[in-house]
C-alpha cells in the first residue's frame, strides 16, 4: 500500500485517471443495454469479475477476513454496486442518456459531504462548501441544457439514477466509519460476490439470466470489468482512503462533463451551448475545493493496513 500512497502524491494524473475510469461505467451501460438487458449485463460482469477475485484470494491467501469484515464488505457491495448499478444501468436502458445519468451521479459530493459533517468528524472547510456549490450550480445547468433533447423519455425515469446515487453515499460514509482494514483486493473480491448474488436472483426471478449472446454484450461486459470495476471502482477506494470524502466526491463533478463527451464521440449524443456553460463552472467548482486542499497542505494519511501486532501497544499509549 505504499506504492499506493506514493503514486496518489502525484494528484492531477491520479485524478484524471479516476475521472475517465469512472466515467467509463457509464459508456459501458449504454454499450451493454444497447443489445441486452440491464440485469443481464450486470449479473454476469459480476458473476465474472467474482470468479477472478475469489480465486485470485484463494492462490494467494493474503487476508483472511472475519465474519464481521466479510459481512461489512458485503453491506458495501450492496449499496455501493448493486443499488447503484442497478438504478444506473436502468435509467440509461430507459432512454436516459448516460451523460445525464452521470450528472444526476454528480450530485453525489453535496449529499457525501453534508452527511459527512453530520455524522463524521471530517468536515469541509468554507472555501470547499463554496466549490461544491458552484459545482452543483454547474450540473444543473448541464441538466438543464439537455433535457429538453429527449422529449421521448418519461420524466420519471430520471429520478431512478437518484436512488444510486444515494446509495453510493451510504456505502462512502459506512467505509470512512467502518475503516474496514482488509486489502482492497479482497474487499472487492467480496463485494463483487455478493453483487454477483444479488443480480443472479434478480436474473432468475426476472427471467433475464440467460447468458448474452451479442459480441457488443460481451465487449461492454470485458470493458465495465477491466476498466470501470478493476480500475475506476478500485480507484475510488483508494482516494477515498487517502484524502476523504470531500476531495473523491469532487472528482465525481468531473466524471459528469467527461460522460458527455465520451458520450459525443461514441453514441453522437448532443451537447448544447448551455451544456457547454455548465461544464465550465463545474471545472471551477472543483478548481475551489481542490485549491483549499492545496492551501491547507495534505491530509494525514490513515493506515492503509492492519498495525503490527507488537505496534498496538504504542498506538493505544499515544492515543491516551
Amino acid at each position: 500500500m505504499t506504492g499506493f500512497r506514493s503514486v496518489l502524491r502525484g494528484e492531477p494524473a491520479v485524478a484524471a485517471l479516476f475521472v475517465v475510469l469512472w466515467s467509463s461505467g457509464f459508456i459501458g451501460a449504454g454499450l451493454g443495454t444497447a443489445v441486452s438487458s440491464a440485469v443481464t449485463i450486470l449479473m454476469w460482469r459480476f458473476i465474472a469479475v467474482a470468479a477472478v477475485l475469489l480465486l485470485l484470494q484463494f492462490v494467494v491467501k493474503r487476508h483472511r477476513m472475519s465474519r464481521g469484515e466479510v459481512a461489512v464488505q458485503a453491506l458495501l457491495g450492496l449499496f455501493s454496486q448493486s443499488i447503484y448499478l442497478f438504478s444506473m444501468f436502468g435509467a440509461v436502458q430507459l432512454g436516459v442518456t448516460s451523460g445525464i445519468v452521470s450528472l444526476i451521479d454528480a450530485l453525489q459530493p453535496v449529499c457525501a459531504s453534508a452527511l459527512a459533517g453530520l455524522l463524521l468528524s471530517e468536515r469541509a472547510s468554507g472555501r470547499q462548501w463554496w466549490g461544491l456549490g458552484v459545482g452543483l450550480v454547474g450540473v444543473a445547468v448541464v441538466i438543464s441544457g439537455d433535457l429538453g433533447l429527449r422529449p421521448d423519455v418519461p420524466a420519471w425515469a430520471y429520478l431512478i439514477p437518484f436512488i444510486g446515487m444515494v446509495a453510493l453515499t451510504v456505502a462512502t460514509l459506512i467505509e470512512r466509519k467502518v475503516e474496514p482494514r482488509a486489502p482492497l483486493m479482497d474487499s472487492l473480491a467480496v463485494q463483487c460476490a455478493a453483487s454477483a448474488g444479488f443480480f443472479t436472483l434478480v436474473g432468475l426471478g426476472t427471467g433475464q439470466a440467460a447468458m448474452p449472446t451479442a459480441g457488443q454484450a460481451w465487449l461492454a461486459i470485458v470493458w465495465l470489468i477491466a476498466l470501470s470495476t478493476l480500475g475506476g471502482y478500485g480507484l475510488y477506494w483508494i482516494i477515498l482512503k487517502s484524502h476523504g470524502v470531500t476531495y473523491v466526491s469532487s472528482l465525481i463533478y468531473l466524471t459528469a462533463p467527461a460522460t458527455l463527451i465520451w458520450g459525443f464521440f461514441m453514441f453522437g449524443d448532443a451537447i448544447s451551448f448551455v451544456s457547454g456553460i455548465g461544464i465550465a463552472v463545474c471545472l471551477g467548482g472543483v478548481a475551489l475545493v481542490h485549491s483549499e486542499r492545496i492551501r491547507r497542505g495534505p491530509v494525514t494519511e490513515p493506515p492503509l493496513t492492519e498495525p503490527a501486532r507488537g505496534d498496538e501497544g504504542e498506538i493505544r499509549r499515544a492515543k491516551a
